[in-house]
């Protein structure tokens, strides 16, 4: 099976700031994935410009075997029908309700009659950790663990073999991030998706990444397992894991 996620020397500026400096690696399908780094290591910028946000400068991105920025517009909407993107503060429609918000992919992007529509936002509800009552509440009543699972399971709404996650676990307290890296397990693992996640949450990546993909200077620093980029000896590496471990 060939990658998901194909980033071949991935080049991106801004004026004369250069944000990455050839960035290459791939994500395997079924694996969830964290991409971890430095304060302006390109982390988000490069998520952007993997789900066709934000043109990078040169290089290639392959997402689910389609060349990003070689796509026509119709086939670039194709292709996001294909992921879901759960953006850092939820990005959820505050004059819409719960199941407005869910619903609203399915509205746009599919011809898909209206009580199916009610019936998977309820099933995505429920995915998600959410009672069927939420779907009446709008944003606003919601805490912050709350949001963030309604926004998952609007990400989910289209069935999404891929899904992003930006910052998840930000702004959440300790026990309802951890009950979050576990719900985002069981979805990985039910339903058999990739997740590429964006993070620089210590827990989560060690009690649920795959892989690790560390990204440092404009560059790939490293990339494996927990245990293989603990053992890399890079000194943003190391001071990452020494000081939240001391922590």
């Amino acid at each position: 099976m060939p990658p998901v996620i194909e980033i071949q020397d991935i080049k991106t500026r801004f004026g004369s700031q250069e944000v990455h400096k050839g960035v290459t690696f791939s994500v395997e399908g079924g694996q969830l994935v964290a991409l971890i780094g430095g304060s302006g290591s390109g982390k988000s910028v490069l998520l952007k410009e993997i789900i066709g946000l934000l043109r990078p400068t040169s290089g290639r991105i392959r997402l689910l075997g389609q060349d990003v920025w070689k796509s026509s517009d119709d086939q670039l909407r194709k292709l996001r029908n294909r992921i879901g993107v759960l953006f850092q503060n939820g990005a959820l429609f505050s004059s819409l309700t719960v199941g407005e918000n869910i619903a609203a992919p399915l509205r746009e992007q599919t011809s898909i009659p209206e009580e199916l529509i009610c019936a998977i936002v309820q099933l995505r509800l429920a995915m998600s950790g959410l009672k069927q009552s939420t779907a009446r509440k709008m944003p606003s009543e919601l805490s912050g663990g709350m949001t963030k699972r309604v926004a998952l399971a609007r990400a989910l709404a289209l069935e999404p073999e891929i899904l992003f996650l930006d910052e998840p676990t930000s702004g959440l307290d300790p026990i309802n991030a951890r009950r979050f890296d576990s719900l985002v397990r069981t979805l990985c693992d039910s339903l058999g998706i990739t997740v590429f996640m964006v993070t620089h949450d210590l827990d989560s990546i060690t009690s649920v990444a795959d892989e690790i993909i560390v990204l440092g200077d404009g560059k790939l620093l490293a990339k494996g397992s927990l245990e293989e980029i603990r053992g890399v000896d890079h000194p943003w590496i190391n001071d990452y894991f020494s000081s939240r471990l001391a922590s």
